[in-house]
């Protein structure tokens, strides 16, 4: 390809809270960690620090997506 075709063809970028707001489905600690690429443990301080939003289900925690792509947007630096 020459250099105008890469200059026109560009890759899509990249919508992380897209990904998220097409989820159906609550997320797990872990789930959460593999989809944004942090441990388990950084999910876990976030929670304890009230720096995002979760359920507390029987014991468990969970995410709700939408919420969780809100919350992405509030994180998005210029």
């Amino acid at each position: 390809m020459n250099r105008l075709g890469n200059i026109l063809y560009m890759e899509p970028i990249l919508d992380i809270p897209a990904r998220f707001e097409r989820r159906r489905k609550a997320l797990t600690v872990a789930e959460l960690a593999e989809d944004l690429n942090l441990s388990p443990k950084t999910i876990y301080e976030l929670v304890s620090k009230g720096n995002i939003s979760y359920y507390r289900i029987a014991g468990s925690i969970r995410f709700d997506p939408v919420r969780i792509a809100a919350w992405l947007h509030l994180q998005e630096a210029a």
